[in-house]
């Protein structure tokens, strides 16, 4: 006869796996993912190596759970509150100011979500992750040309772009080394990507002026 889990067997290896899971994302926010190993997430969980293995089948199986778990915890645009006006020039500072503030919240973190080098696999995922920032930067600025109120602008070029910016920006925070950037640098680092974007995208001055 199959062994089948009981009430009590599944509560408690659900238990142990968000005890692995944030052990996982602690070292992530310190050292990034490639800090990340399974001996070390034992360890900071307090179970044994097998227990990591009951539940993570390799390695990069754990790093694609914690990249997706990151991501979706805290850093998803909210689409209503940046769609409750119709004016795109308010939902474009709103999305962009969301998007420096929550990506650039922590420094070993911004950089391992969005711009440390990591397995085809989890790039995979970061580029879903990034193609829904970009989607909401396509919409509001295609909408913005629709009204007149921005000049004519290949929309998915100019959203890669923030996002473009939004991976430098994230390598900023790494300068300050063994200590925490500021507090007033970070707020002035976000603001200045933000207000560099909104620049960028709603210029309305004459374009022929770049090219002389």
């Amino acid at each position: 006869m199959a062994y089948r889990p009981t009430e009590k067997t599944r509560a408690h290896m659900t238990k142990q796996r968000i005890k692995l899971l944030d052990a996982a994302k602690s070292i992530v926010s310190q050292e990034g993912f490639n800090g990340l190993t399974i001996k070390k997430v034992a360890n900071y969980s307090g179970l044994a190596v097998g227990s990591v293995y009951k539940h993570y089948q390799s390695k990069n199986h754990l790093l694609e759970q914690v990249y997706c778990e990151l991501t979706e915890q805290d850093l998803l645009l909210d689409h209503g509150q940046i769609f409750t006006s119709n004016d795109p020039n308010e939902q474009l500072t709103t999305a962009l100011e969301q998007l420096f503030s929550r990506a650039l919240m922590s420094d070993k973190l911004s950089y391992a979500l969005f711009a440390e080098p990591l397995s085809e696999s989890i790039e995979q995922h970061r580029f879903r992750f990034k193609d829904q920032f970009k989607q909401v930067f396509i919409q509001i600025i295609n909408q913005g040309i629709k009204q007149g109120r921005f000049l004519n602008q290949e929309s998915h070029i100019v959203a890669s772009a923030i996002m473009g910016t939004l991976n430098e920006a994230t390598l900023i925070p790494l300068r300050w080394q063994h200590q925490q950037m500021p507090t007033f640098e970070r707020i002035k680092l976000i603001q200045q990507c933000q207000q560099f974007c909104l620049r960028s995208i709603t210029y309305s001055g004459d374009e022929a002026s770049f090219f002389k």
